[in-house]
């Protein structure tokens, strides 16, 4: 938006390092979403470098335990299907935007997440790693996959079954590749991605494209001066990339920076502000930064030529720390300076849909630097709005589409402490896509309505779209965390599979006891953070509302046996009834003897069972509604 009389603009436009035009305001983009009040919009320091973890953290005692069951349980009128399928001690995931962590589909699905178990320093780090066979998940690995020490895993499948996971070993080496064909379980074969660069590679970004699908595309940065590095090509953290068009085994572009992202637009770029995807010869990533413009670059020829569009424009260019911004942004906090500048969080994804179209989402956030004395700047980490953007909107026009709810209906959001991500209240997008074009976003949003007392817990949310991202159900945006068992955790990092299979979301995230990080931010005491995965079915999304449950008062209708599962089955302490339909049921349980062990109305969709004082046999569970009925055979072992 274009804000300014033309006498202002024409001086600002005279002073050194200003940009050719001027950003949409944050204030437009983010009316009408709730946020803090004025008086709480409180700025924090920003971190001047980005975690890499290659020296010791401060040892802390390990606490906390984790389960390896399996649930069904029902988010609201949807059941999600809930499995712990890795552990990690290691809790930082990403400095910001989240790689993409879950791979294929249907039968074959991969999950990768940075792992530790051993007590700092993480000399143990590497990926951790999981395989959906289309029936149950392999065992939990306790090791990682690599035979060296890495981090920051991204993990794809290519066109010929190839999966590929690229990491980062170090402030000084190459990039780290390992790759095996899928579903195989045979060993991993490990190299390192060719450069010429003298200074270190880190935080890679992967994608798998072309017209076989067997080529790869890498996005990094190299390392930064405060992480050990130094400049390369007149930056300090260059963003490189390098492509391969047979899998990995051979690499036709290294070490490449584009014209479009050089020194003489940016001073350089920080760790895991950054995203890539692919399809077919459509390749788009996309670049989410703080005191200079957010963009995205799309390749229409597998990577061969780029062409660049903006998100935000920042309307200061070169800026540099402690130089000292115009007083010619906005008022976030309103203290009567106009301080402060609208930007994306870091945090964002960039998708390409089965039509060849570009979708990007990222964190709102608003930053100063009003100490230009201090070496640092600030955010304001209150920022409330998950933002969307495709190519058809045009530059610096994005929407926003999801954000941390008001659940009190006050005005404004009302949070105790937040823990430090460095991120906004709605952040870590992830995006995914049927075949159809139905889009999904996942996304972590923090709770008005649970807290520890002292900070507010965050949870992994679902929006989607039906008509190419051009209406949402943004209010009525599905909370896949929420149970009573579960509210009280921390949900964050969230990743979904880019391409839906057979109707299902794949997604992955992280869960912890409580808000916060060891690594970074809070520097809580370690402990052990599950890897959670769900499997959320698109088809009952609709159903995903913050609705009243009701008894069922309608017409009986028959009872379908596909809607009546037990899990597990043969069982041994508990098992859950999981009825798939509408309605009030009568649920009784009978012996092989005729006699009746349990009786009981019930409205829910899951309904759990102890069977542990049941004697080894076969018992039958009847299902009734009216004058229509089911039976399941149970095995108690």
């Amino acid at each position: 938006m274009k804000h300014f009389t033309l006498a202002l603009l024409a001086g600002l436009l005279a002073q050194s390092g200003m940009a050719q035009s001027i950003a949409t305001t944050g204030q437009q983009l983010l009316e009408g979403v709730p946020q803090m009040t004025p008086s709480l919009r409180i700025a924090a320091p920003m971190p001047t470098m980005a975690i890499a973890d290659f020296s010791d953290r401060p040892q802390q005692p390990l606490e906390g335990e984790s389960s390896f069951d399996v649930d069904h349980i029902m988010s609201r009128e949807l059941i999600v299907e809930r499995q712990v399928i890795g552990y990690t001690q290691y809790d930082l995931q990403s400095n910001a935007a989240i790689d993409d962590r879950m791979a294929g589909g249907g039968d074959a699905i991969s999950a990768a997440w940075t792992m530790s178990l051993e007590l700092t320093p993480f000399e143990d780090r590497g990926t951790g790693y999981n395989f959906y066979n289309g029936t149950v998940w392999d065992e939990i690995s306790y090791e990682r996959i690599e035979s060296t020490r890495i981090g920051w895993p991204s993990i794809v499948h290519t066109g010929s079954g190839r999966e590929v996971v690229v990491s980062h070993p170090g402030i000084d080496t190459p990039l780290h590749m390992a790759w095996r064909d899928a579903a195989t379980g045979s060993a991993w074969t490990e190299a390192s991605i060719p450069s010429d660069i003298a200074v270190g590679k880190l935080w890679p970004r992967m994608a798998a494209g072309g017209e076989d699908g067997n080529s790869l595309h890498v996005i990094c940065v190299t390392t930064p001066e405060a992480n050990g590095g130094g400049f390369y090509e007149g930056q300090d953290g260059a963003l490189v990339y390098y492509r391969s068009q047979d899998g990995g085994d051979s690499w036709d572009i290294i070490d490449h920076v584009f014209p479009e992202a050089d020194s003489s637009q940016f001073f350089g770029f920080s760790g895991d502000t950054y995203a890539i995807h692919a399809r077919g010869n459509t390749v788009a990533f996309a670049s989410f930064n703080d005191f200079s413009d957010s963009f995205v670059m799309v390749s229409q020829d597998n990577g061969d030529t780029w062409e660049k569009q903006l998100l935000v424009d920042f309307p200061v260019d070169l800026y540099e720390v402690d130089m000292g911004l115009p007083e010619i942004g906005e008022d976030y906090n309103e203290d009567g300076l106009f301080q402060e500048f609208f930007n994306a969080d870091g945090a964002g994804d960039v998708h390409i849909d089965t039509y060849g179209q570009v979708h990007v989402s990222f964190g709102s956030m608003y930053y100063m630097d009003a100490d230009t004395i201090d070496g640092t700047t600030s955010y304001f980490p209150g920022t409330n709005g998950l933002a969307y953007w495709n190519e058809s909107m045009g530059a610096d026009s994005a929407q926003i589409i999801a954000y941390s709810f008001d659940y009190d209906e006050s005005g404004t959001l009302d949070f105790d402490e937040i823990a430090a991500y460095f991120v906004g209240c709605a952040a870590f997008p992830s995006i995914a896509t049927d075949a159809a074009g139905t889009m999904y976003i996942t996304y972590s949003a923090i709770m008005e309505n649970f807290s520890t007392g002292a900070q507010n817990y965050r949870h992994q949310f679902v929006v989607h779209s039906t008509d190419g991202g051009v209406t949402w159900n943004t209010e009525d945006a599905c909370d896949l965390t929420p149970d009573i068992d579960f509210d009280g955790y921390e949900a964050v990092f969230g990743s979904i599979a880019p391409d839906v299979v057979d109707g299902k979301l794949e997604i992955i995230y992280q869960r912890d006891f409580e808000p916060g990080l060891h690594v970074r931010g809070d520097e809580d005491p370690i402990d052990i953070n599950d890897i959670v995965h769900l499997r959320v079915p698109t088809d009952d999304l609709g159903d995903c509302a913050d609705l009243e449950f009701e008894d069922w008062v309608g017409i009986a209708s028959a009872i379908d046996p596909a809607d009546i599962t037990m899990y597990p089955n043969p069982a041994d302490d508990q098992v859950e009834l999981v009825i798939n339909r509408p309605g009030s049921h009568q649920v009784d349980v009978w012996s092989a003897t005729g006699q009746r062990l349990l009786s009981i109305q019930t409205t829910a969709m899951v309904e759990r069972m102890e069977t542990s004082h049941w004697a080894p046999g076969i018992y039958l569970v009847n299902i009734a509604q009216g004058d229509h009925q089911t039976t399941i055979r149970l095995a108690i072992q």
